[in-house]
This record gives structure tokens, C-alpha cells and sequence, in this order.
């Protein structure tokens, strides 16, 4: 149904909104629905970084189901005093020390200065005895961002950094071009006796 309004010897009609109108609508409402679950993502991802936290990405299955491949882990740093058994934690790899491995742990001991540690990935069968200074620092898994950590290896090679660029420079120029080149709305003004005519 249209609006019809009366002013000084002119009458002004405006349509209801249209079905392209709505579209356009419900493709915005999407649109920025995606948008917000994304910067949700990248906030709970980047954000630790800036209080010291640290964001790793799992590489194996050693912690299934709990942990799978391609999630992220925020990682809060703690004393090793501050480690209770059942905690998931991220330490260096006993047998390979540039390796980081998040398991849980199962076993603490504190004598002389020196925690040790017992820990365990869950669908592992094998267990690590390790060990660190009572000053030093562990990781703690604080949370963990399901699936995202194969976008964030993707974005982190050239070809990735590279779209991050391009992408949003293409969808700025293109919502420019879209709002020079789109028809103005203009309201269509009418005599006001041809209006009166039509309505009475």
C-alpha cells in the first residue's frame, strides 16, 4: 500500500518498500551477522596476545577429543607452582626442546627448586616425565577456538596476507561504484487535485 502525505499544493507518494528493498535488507542482516562472528573470532584469538597470552594452533591428535587438529589454544603463562593435576599445559618437548606440546597433566613433584612433571595427551598411551625450576614458566590452555587454526596457517602464508589486501580493497571499490551508479530514490510529486481525485 502506498503512503500518500499532503503539503503545501503538492502531494507526496512514497511506495512500500519492495521486494529488491527487502533482499537488500536481509543480505545486509547477513551480511553483518557473518562480519560479527568473525571479529568475535579474531578478538578471541588476538586479544591474549596483547596481556602476554599466546595463541597456538594444534598439529596433532594427541589430545583428541578434547583438542583436534586445525584448533586454536590460548595459553596463559603461569608458574609451574600454580599447575594442578588435570590441567591442560604447554611446555617443551623433553626429547625435542624447539617442539611445544599441549598435554594434561597427571603427576607433580616438588623437591629442591625443581617441579616435575608427569603429563599425557588423552588419546595417547605413552606419558612424558619432564621438569623445570619452581621461577620458571609453563603455559596453561585457558580456552580453545575449535577449527579455526587452519584459516590462520592459510592466512599466515604469502598467498594469504596477499588476499587480506586485495579482498577488501575489491569490495571497497566495488560498494563505490554501487553507490555512484545506483538509482537515486526521488518521490514522485503529484498535482494535489489529481490526488484528491484518485483517493475520494
Amino acid at each position: 500500500m502506498s503512503e500518500i502525505g499532503f503539503s503545501a499544493g503538492v502531494t507526496t507518494v512514497r511506495a512500500s518498500a519492495s521486494p529488491r528493498t527487502l533482499a537488500r535488507c536481509g543480505a545486509c542482516a547477513v551480511l553483518w551477522t557473518i562480519g560479527g562472528l568473525l571479529l568475535g573470532l579474531c578478538l578471541a584469538i588476538t586479544l591474549p596476545n596483547l596481556v602476554g597470552d599466546r595463541s597456538l594452533t594444534v598439529m596433532s591428535g594427541s589430545m583428541d577429543p578434547t583438542l583436534r587438529v586445525g584448533d586454536v589454544v590460548i595459553v596463559n603463562q603461569i608458574s609451574p607452582l600454580d599447575a594442578k593435576i588435570g590441567d591442560v599445559v604447554t611446555f617443551r618437548d623433553p626429547s625435542n626442546p624447539t617442539r611445544l606440546v599441549t598435554h594434561r597433566v597427571r603427576d607433580i613433584k616438588i623437591s629442591n627448586g625443581v617441579v616435575r612433571f608427569v603429563t599425557k595427551g588423552d588419546a595417547n598411551t605413552s606419558v612424558e616425565h619432564w621438569k623445570i625450576p619452581t621461577n620458571g614458566t609453563i603455559g596453561r590452555v585457558a580456552y580453545h577456538v575449535p577449527g579455526i587454526g587452519y584459516a590462520l596457517f592459510w592466512i599466515r602464508g604469502r598467498f594469504g596476507r596477499l588476499l587480506l589486501v586485495v579482498i577488501p580493497a575489491l569490495l571497497l571499490g566495488a560498494y563505490e561504484l554501487w553507490r555512484i551508479w545506483r538509482p537515486s530514490r526521488e518521490e514522485l510529486e503529484v498535482p494535489e487535485e489529481a490526488t484528491a481525485d484518485a483517493v475520494t
